[in-house]
């Protein structure tokens, strides 16, 4: 199987390539993964993801969806990689993947990771080339029932297209397992006393992290021992630390940066919080939050909510209802035993439904089905 992808950059979909790629062998495929982007593209994070998961990542040289060469290099590397079947990610891949396929005569997949929202301009029209190009490919993946439901309402299907179908993203479970609390990466997130409360992820405007701010001061007044900890960076993180001066919140609220040991930061924490907002989809840090045994308290943004189970495995109030997050958080820390159960019942959740072996497993039966594999086993995907 070739998977095709807009570039190496450090995101949610080339994570979960390098993640598939690691278990694929387990169920019989083959990977080969090729960035249309050049090698000056690449990051360096993805690139050592991949080749720790056994994969050579290759680039080919498409900088834009006009490159008049494009095709051309593509329809190239399918022939050269002798695949079965193609897998195109994100918009530009998908888009030019379907008439190298076709010129190939190779079966297309297109996944789609993101959840529809109203665009302009070039965005807009990139977008729905996409789309088009997806509904004509063999299958169309969407990670999430709510995806599928917002691309179907964007682009004006009664229902949706016979093709599009959804597999929910899995994540690697080896090291996201539940155990004790480590007293000093406590410490370090400004808690060594009192209830933690973990934000975990890159600051993106869709996680509301600026809600759990608005929050934040009203816990405090039942808790006042209370920590609210981000971890994560991004680009608006200089606006979140001058919401947080200006709620005099000092160091109520602490600012961890990026970690690269979250299975231990996820087993600090009393409680995880996404106060997520429409144009989440299905955040990857809830199935590891879960696999560690922590309660969750986030919204019904996107498909969260295919994700935690309400009054199972977390608590989910309205996105943007910060008095209502305010309240399931209390509520939480007031009832720990709650909170045990909560936790305990993610675990076998996330295990369950949402590994990445589990991804894989419904990836190689899709892939079967595109194929035209029926009642006997698929030939090996090289």
């Amino acid at each position: 199987m070739l998977s095709l992808i807009d570039g190496y950059r450090f995101g949610g979909a080339e994570i979960l390539l390098a993640q598939l790629a690691g278990v694929a062998p387990q169920v019989d495929i083959s990977m080969d993964i090729v960035s249309l982007l050049p090698e000056s593209a690449n990051a360096r994070e993805t690139i050592r993801l991949l080749e720790q998961a056994g994969v050579r990542p290759r680039n080919l040289n498409v900088r834009r969806l006009l490159d008049p060469t494009a095709i051309f290099q593509i329809v190239q590397e399918i022939r050269r990689s002798r695949c079965d079947i193609v897998h195109a990610h994100l918009e530009t891949a998908v888009t030019l993947a379907l008439p190298a396929a076709k010129l190939t005569r190779r079966p297309l997949v297109c996944t789609f990771h993101t959840i529809a929202e109203p665009l302009t301009g070039r965005e807009a029209k990139r977008e729905r080339l996409a789309v088009l190009a997806a509904t004509r490919s063999d299958r169309a993946i969407f990670v999430s029932a709510a995806s599928r439901a917002a691309f179907q309402h964007m682009y004006g299907h009664s229902e949706p297209p016979p093709n599009w179908e959804v597999i929910h993203n899995g994540v690697d479970l080896t090291q996201f397992t539940p155990g004790p609390a480590d007293p000093r990466v406590r410490e370090e997130l400004g808690a060594s006393t009192g209830p933690l409360v973990v934000v975990p992820g890159v600051f993106r405007d869709c996680k509301g992290i600026a809600i759990a701010i608005r929050a934040w001061p009203a816990v405090r007044e039942k808790f006042p021992d209370a920590k609210l900890a981000l971890v994560g960076d991004g680009e608006p993180a200089a606006e979140y630390r001058r919401q947080v001066d200006a709620a005099g919140l000092g160091d109520a609220v602490i600012f961890a940066g990026s970690r690269t040991d979250m299975p231990a930061v996820y087993r600090a924490a009393d409680i995880i919080l996404a106060p997520a907002l429409p144009g989440e989809n299905f955040p990857t840090t809830l199935i590891e939050a879960s696999a560690c045994g922590r309660p969750i308290v986030t919204t019904t943004a996107g498909g969260i909510p295919e994700l935690v189970a309400a009054g199972e495995t977390g608590l989910l109030v309205a996105p943007g209802d910060h008095v209502a997050l305010v309240d399931a958080v209390c509520h939480l820390i007031e009832h720990p035993s709650l909170a045990s159960r909560l936790g305990a019942a993610a675990v076998v959740r996330a295990q369950q439904n949402f590994s990445v072996l589990a991804a894989a497993t419904n990836l190689r039966k899709l892939y079967e089905s595109a194929l035209g594999v029926v009642d006997e086993p698929a030939a090996s995907c090289t």
